[in-house]
């Protein structure tokens, strides 16, 4: 990992904020300027005050209904010319209240014997009901670290949005990467932290917990969510300096020849770097598995162009946690369309890369 110390905060924030903002909420109460994602932010301070002005007091957020209480916690910012929702990452179109409201439903559970359970990332629903949950400095912590990392990234999500992606090379047809490095998940709930620990093992070779990386993650029995896997990606690994800043991307509006292009230059450019899947794991996209699960990471590491496939490991062994289940764990060549459309099942229809 980065020399960084593990458990260290990202940015002490609320420290700079008071003078330049006074107290969180009082802009919110009294604001008459249009939504923040009319006003563009041309600089770091200025979507500082953007994110405090609409920050909802701890009572708001307390009285809010499920749809307002989702349409506080995923609100939507302009990074210059970057749409960037909370949760939901760089959109290339800004969803409606309405569509933020629905993404952050609760996810409907298959009510027959083809479920399996869940594998530990973090719904829509639970990532609104913690972020609701934090007492008012902490979630806006929580928010800055986030728009931080956004806003070091909105290079990134530029070229992607204006398919710009430079690369440093002729892109190879076939590419493996981390070949060895592959893990699996120890706790039903521990995708993200085993998904990072591979991630991590492969930048350093030095293989730490996955207890220790759930910490880190601020896992819960919940799951984790991807604003944090990106966020350690880039605080703990050394891949951002190969592939630029880790971002949280939206493919809702992408289709399967766009994902699998961007896949093969962020992979494939001499100076590759793994992508982090956050999937749906459903029979129909992962024909390996005998059941159903719940949102889930796993880690892009390749391609075949002449297949159309893309490489990932897969950490979640269902047979460890489910004795009718299939050995699942391992790397597994998935047709670039199947991950796609996984990406899309899940409510947040977002990769980290």
């Amino acid at each position: 990992m980065a020399t960084a110390a593990r458990g260290a905060a990202l940015i002490l924030i609320s420290a700079f904020l008071t003078p330049l903002t006074g107290p969180i909420g009082s802009a919110h109460a009294t604001q008459t300027a249009p939504p923040p994602i009319e006003r563009p932010a041309y600089s770091w301070s200025q979507l500082v005050q953007q994110v405090v002005e609409t920050a909802p007091s701890a009572s708001a957020a307390a009285e809010a209904g499920p749809a307002e209480r989702a349409q506080q916690m995923m609100r939507c910012f302009k990074l210059q010319d970057e749409n960037y929702c909370l949760g939901l990452g760089f959109v290339d179109e800004v969803p409606s209240d309405d569509e933020i409201a629905a993404a952050a439903a609760e996810p409907v559970t298959p009510a027959d014997e083809t479920f399996g359970g869940r594998t530990g990332a973090l719904s829509t629903a639970d990532f609104v009901h913690e972020r609701a949950a934090l007492n008012e400095e902490d979630r806006l912590d929580s928010e800055l670290a986030e728009m931080r990392t956004a806003w070091q990234g909105r290079e990134k999500a530029k070229a992607l949005r204006t398919d710009q992606v430079e690369v440093a090379r002729e892109l190879p047809k076939k590419l493996a990467l981390m070949g060895g490095y592959g893990t699996s998940q120890e706790r039903g709930y521990w995708c993200g932290p085993a998904t990072f620990q591979s991630i991590d093992w492969a930048n350093d070779n030095q293989k730490d917990s996955q207890a220790s990386w759930a910490e880190d993650l601020g896992t819960t029995t919940a799951g984790t969510g991807i604003g944090a896997m990106v966020q350690q990606t880039n605080l703990k690994t050394t891949w951002d300096n190969y592939a630029g800043t880790y971002i949280v991307q939206s493919v809702g509006h992408w289709d399967t020849k766009k994902f699998f292009d961007v896949h093969r230059k962020h992979l494939g450019d001499g100076t590759g770097a793994p992508v982090i899947e956050h999937t749906q794991l459903l029979k129909r996209y992962f024909p390996y598995l005998a059941y159903n699960y719940s949102g889930h990471y796993q880690v892009g590491r390749g391609y075949d162009t002449d297949q159309g496939t893309i490489t990932i490991f897969e950490v979640f062994n269902e047979k460890r946690f489910n004795s009718r289940g299939n050995d699942t764990a391992g790397s597994q060549e998935i047709p670039a369309s199947a991950l796609f459309n996984a990406t899309l099942a899940n409510q947040f229809k977002n990769i980290g890369l």
